[in-house]
């Protein structure tokens, strides 16, 4: 049995609780693999995806991948248009992890990299997005992890004690950075992994 005490539990989105990818929309749009690559990466690569996240809106991006690829101009405008194809399901562990946690009582956060605009059809769609007790979202903030100042406004606004609060996330320097916070951090790779080390802390799951 664990001798920490944990009092809420904070969860990351992408890849923790929904399958994200944007290869699960592009390869219906491009039948070449090395096309979907390339457009990925040239296009719309993370750091254009990122400055999304950061705040910046759709009709900007928008213009500025076209701008840079005026013959790409539908391809690009998929990238939100069909957002939602990019994530084909929820991650069943972790979403039972999630309802199991807030059945029991405790509180329940979100911290998320995600756009201000993509975040509310999605939240709409699966309704456990619906279950949290509060949500930092990156895009509203105008801040992304792994810097502190998200992590920063996480604990401040929810009056968190870091020592007492687990997070979960996907990213090892998003979880480094919790951890400098003194948050119980856990990178998901797995779900069953998760839920082991969720268990060891003392949590319903």
């Amino acid at each position: 049995m664990s001798d920490v005490t944990i009092d809420a539990v904070v969860f990351d989105f992408g890849a923790v609780l929904l399958e994200w990818n944007p290869r699960h929309l592009y390869t219906r749009i491009f039948d070449d693999a090395t096309r979907v690559e390339w457009f990925l990466s040239e296009v719309c690569p993370p750091d254009w995806n990122v400055e999304q996240d950061r705040g910046r809106t759709i009709v900007e991006a928008e213009a500025e991948a076209i701008g840079r690829h005026p013959d790409m101009a539908d391809e690009v405008r998929a990238f939100y248009g069909r957002f939602q194809e990019m994530i084909p399901h929820a991650i069943d562990d972790s979403v039972g992890a999630l309802k199991a946690l807030k059945a029991a009582g405790y509180p329940v956060y979100g911290l998320t990299n995600f756009s201000a605009e993509t975040l509310p059809p999605t939240r709409e769609r699966f309704d456990f997005l619906r279950l949290f007790d509060g949500i930092v979202v990156s895009g509203e903030e105008k801040v992304i992890k792994p810097d502190p100042e998200i992590y920063r406004r996480l604990i401040d606004r929810f009056d968190l004690t870091p020592e007492r609060t687990a997070f979960i996330d996907d990213s090892p320097r998003n979880v480094a950075a919790a951890q400098a916070f003194g948050l119980h951090s856990h990178r998901f790779e797995t779900g069953p992994a998760m839920l082991t080390w969720a268990r060891g802390l003392g949590l319903p799951v």
